[in-house]
């Protein structure tokens, strides 16, 4: 979709002396320090590791409305680099919109999906398998509906631990509402037809699985164009007919993109939304509505900020101050920063930090640790759990590495999970539930360009990296982060997996003593 009219982990630090507070420190230069060799109309984008060698590749779909191009890889070459010119492209062309990644068969390897904005008869999405550590040069699997789908989501619909895929599809220009569907996954494959459809024909730019009424199960936001946005509550093992929450701030808004998080710290996620201006009587704002004791949201904004052709929002703790900030993207324009001012509401009149001026059309922004500077396993244990869906508390997270139920290791068919909001879904009941994930305290920001005079690039996160040896994460690198450590290790808990090769014995303590020993 475009403007019509526009054609090492371990770094050093002092040991028991409290990290200095990085609110004031730049975390991103105005320039980016990595950008593509190739220039195409790139739409959707992802960080992750494509190859499970530690390192996050950069995925892109290429095409939006302009050109017949390719989903791509940009690999890391595994000392934080990514490659300048796409290591990997598929065989198929589309006019390819955004793009989600998930591990659909359950073999342990994250496949992609991706929307084709200009059907013109031919299929609405599409689906890469992962072959060991390469995607399928062609696709696996193609949905039935032929319409015009700028966005495509993975989420746990039914309940079975396996992801579902939703695609929110219609003609917003020429004000053509499509039919927008959920294919259900059956047994590590997409249904040959949709498993639930929204009864009426809809203008929608992209969504979201998110659990907006916090009941444990995943429901499906969509971004309205033309129309309000609105969320079809699951009530089971499918979504309603009538959707129970909706805008009505904008009425004929020009959505394009949600982020979902809680940004002001009650517990209670807001939904933050990108309502373009180009068509119709679109705010030109990035809006947050606020979440509400009693599930969902306020349905006017609470949050505004004017930035015309408003495009990508993400969301992520890029300053490590503990709270969820808020990255923004524009066509023509720029990215910006919003740092959460923990005050309950979110956000600031102005941007923390802007990129260089008029040099990026935004469409997907993507966080993550692309030189692996300060990632590390953390463990969360659910208990007396009644639910399948979880929250981790950080978001995003890099991968889920293991989990145990009641004690009994699942296997990757028996849990899906999200990326960018940090959620897992099980197939199975449990009252004791332990998540072995990766996260990491330095996100870098990717961004994807639609541009095809201008490059895709990478900003990376200049505040010195977190000291490895303040294992607990106090601030400080002291004896209590060693005693923390053995704890850990004596349990033989994945959270000592100091140095993240997925087991835990005595070389993660010899790596620990070392860099603690070392002044850090």
């Amino acid at each position: 979709m475009r403007p019509r009219n526009l054609k090492t982990r371990l770094s050093c630090c002092l040991a028991a002396v409290a990290i200095t507070t990085l609110a004031t420190a730049q975390v991103y230069t105005t320039t980016p320090q990595w950008q593509s060799a190739d220039m195409q109309v790139s739409t959707g984008a992802a960080l992750v590791d494509i190859n499970r060698d530690g390192w996050l590749d950069l995925v892109v779909s290429n095409g939006n409305d302009i050109s017949l191009q390719r989903v791509v890889v940009y690999y890391n070459n595994g000392s934080g680099a990514l490659q300048a010119s796409p290591g990997w492209q598929s065989a198929n062309t589309a006019y390819h919109g955004h793009l989600d990644v998930a591990d659909v068969n359950g073999d342990g390897w994250p496949d992609v999906a991706v929307g084709i904005l200009l059907a013109q008869g031919g299929p609405s999405a599409r689906l890469y398998l992962n072959n060991n550590g390469t995607l399928n040069s062609t696709a696996v699997w193609s949905a039935p509906i032929s319409a015009d789908s700028f966005g495509v989501a993975f989420g746990d619909m039914n309940g079975d631990g396996r992801p579902d895929l939703a695609v929110a599809s219609g003609k917003a220009y020429d004000n053509v509402p499509q039919t927008n569907a959920v294919y259900a996954n059956v047994g590590g494959s997409l249904s040959a037809t949709p498993t639930w459809q929204t009864p009426t024909t809809r203008n929608f730019g992209n969504c979201l699985w998110i659990d907006a009424d916090r009941d444990g199960k995943l429901d499906l936001a969509y971004a309205g164009s033309r129309t309000d946005s609105f969320v079809f509550r699951n009530i089971g093992t499918t979504l309603e007919g009538t959707p129970t929450w909706r805008t009505n701030d904008s009425r004929t808004q020009f959505g394009l993109m949600f982020a979902y998080g809680d940004v002001s710290g009650d517990g209670f996620a807001e939904l933050i939304l990108a309502d373009n201006n180009q068509i119709g009587p679109g705010s030109g704002r990035f809006r947050q509505y606020a979440g509400l004791n009693t599930g969902f949201f306020n349905a006017s904004a609470v949050w505004t900020y004017s930035d015309g052709y408003t495009s990508a929002v993400t969301l992520g703790d890029i300053d490590r101050d503990g709270r969820l900030d808020l990255i923004t993207g524009e066509w023509f324009g720029r990215a910006r920063y919003f740092r959460n001012l923990g005050t309950g509401t979110g956000f600031g009149a102005t941007p923390t930090w802007t990129s260089a001026g008029n040099t990026t059309t935004v469409e997907k922004l993507v966080l993550g640790d692309v030189n692996n500077s300060a990632r590390k396993m953390y463990v969360q244990r659910f208990t007396s759990n009644t639910r399948r869906l979880l929250q981790l508390p950080k978001q995003p997270i890099e991968t889920v590495v293991a989990i145990k139920a009641d004690g009994v290791d699942l296997t990757p068919a028996q849990y899906t999970w999200n990326r960018e909001l940090g959620w897992v879904s099980l197939g199975v009941d449990a009252a004791t539930v332990d998540v072995a994930y990766i996260y990491s305290r330095s996100l870098d920001l990717a961004v994807s360009n639609w541009d095809d005079n201008r490059p895709n690039q990478l900003y990376m996160n200049q505040l010195a990296s977190p000291c490895a040896a303040d294992f607990n994460e106090d601030g400080t690198a002291d004896f209590f982060d060693y005693l923390d450590l053995v704890a850990v290790f004596s349990e033989g808990s994945l959270a000592a997996d100091v140095n993240l090769d997925g087991v835990v014995d005595f070389f993660d303590y010899l790596d620990f003593v070392a860099v603690f020993s070392s002044g850090c």
